[in-house]
């Protein structure tokens, strides 16, 4: 198994996906490789100069999953409902192999 991050970027008037979110939540909460997942909170957007951008909607959420592929965890997600509904905008999956912290420190808390 490896370990996949899935971004999500939602319109910036959330209120009519907000509807959807228990179900969503529920989704989430039933998908076996869940690691972690939530909506970000008020940050700072930057350019590498410094410089505050406004390029990227401010509602995004991260998830963290383990999965044997990207193709099983991409069609895995196809059934999300924000995503069957039309509430995400963009949507990248990455797989994601970090090479710090506790997942790597301690193999017992490694998924992947």
């Amino acid at each position: 198994m490896a370990i996949y991050a899935v971004h999500y970027t939602y319109p910036d008037d959330a209120t009519e996906m907000l509807t959807v979110r228990p179900e969503h939540r529920e989704w989430l909460s039933g998908l076996p490789g869940l690691l972690v997942a939530g909506m970000y909170q008020e940050g700072l957007d930057e350019v590498s100069e410094g410089e505050p951008t406004d390029q990227e909607p401010a509602n995004a959420g991260l998830i963290v999953v383990s999965g044997d592929s990207i193709e099983d965890v991409t069609a895995t997600f196809d059934q999300d409902p924000y995503w069957l509904g039309g509430y995400i905008l963009r949507r990248v999956v990455r797989r994601w192999d970090p090479p710090l912290g506790p997942w790597v420190a301690d193999p017992t808390n490694s998924p992947g």
